[in-house]
């Protein structure tokens, strides 16, 4: 999946620069936070071009608003954004119009997901309505950090439960009649850690570490224990070696 920044609502301005900066930067938080780990399904943003001498709020630019973020990782990572991406702009492709204005990018959106600058009370749902070749189509969007949870599992979050009752730290744990329970030597955080980077493989998320293989099971909507997996089939094995060839 590619996230595509919605360049239509920069064509929307703010009251006032406060209320611009505020929201610039719950954007720059969506964008950072879909560039993590932990979203797995998203492999790149992509955008336009998005032309930062553009009013965001009355006499006030865009590239204003960039330069009075506190910190250069902020300024740089969102003038990389809207200057330095990879654009769609010069291929041939279908317009996308959101309520009357258009886009170049947008109608890449579709099976995919927009990031949105919350710059009009259209960009606030987690579906945002568009035309593409006279029809209409949906598309998802982000643009608070509620709409990540709505589609948390379209994003590929995953996030590590421990059963320390089934899979013990130390042994392999005998449970129910005729039953072991592999051991779990990760703690925590280093099992969420390689739960973001697993493999799915066979319907299971699979993935290597300290030379040692290991399994995810989905227990219930983005939840997961793991568990050691020595008996892994030799075929599933070939592939993390490869994925996890420094691990």
């Amino acid at each position: 999946m590619i996230a595509v920044i919605n360049d239509v609502s920069f064509q929307y301005t703010f009251a006032t620069k406060e209320l611009a900066m505020e929201y610039m930067h719950k954007f720059l938080d969506i964008c950072k936070r879909i560039k993590r780990e932990e979203v797995t399904n998203v492999h790149e943003i992509k955008t336009g071009v998005i032309d930062t001498q553009m009013e965001i709020s009355p006499d006030f630019k865009l590239i204003q608003l960039l330069q009075n973020f506190q910190t250069r990782e902020e300024r740089t990572f969102l003038l990389g954004l809207f200057t330095n991406q990879g654009t769609y702009q010069f291929e041939k492709g279908n317009l996308c119009r959101i309520a009357e204005k258009e886009s170049l990018v947008c109608a890449y959106a579709i099976d995919n997901i927009l990031v949105s600058l919350l710059s009009d009370m259209l960009f606030d749902e987690p579906v945002i309505m568009g035309i593409v070749a006279d029809e209409e189509v949906s598309l998802r969007n982000l643009s608070k950090e509620e709409h990540i949870n709505h589609y948390r599992k379209e994003l590929g979050i995953r996030r590590y439960i421990a059963n320390d009752t089934k899979h013990k730290s130390d042994r392999e744990n005998p449970y129910g009649k005729g039953k072991v329970g592999s051991r779990m030597d990760l703690c925590d955080e280093e099992a969420q850690e390689l739960l973001n980077r697993a493999l799915l493989i066979k319907g299971r998320l699979y993935a290597k570490k300290n030379g040692c293989y290991y399994a995810f099971q989905n227990e219930r909507d983005i939840d997961y224990h793991g568990y050691r997996a020595d008996d892994v089939g030799e075929d599933i094995k070939s592939q993390l070696d490869k994925e996890f060839a420094r691990e």
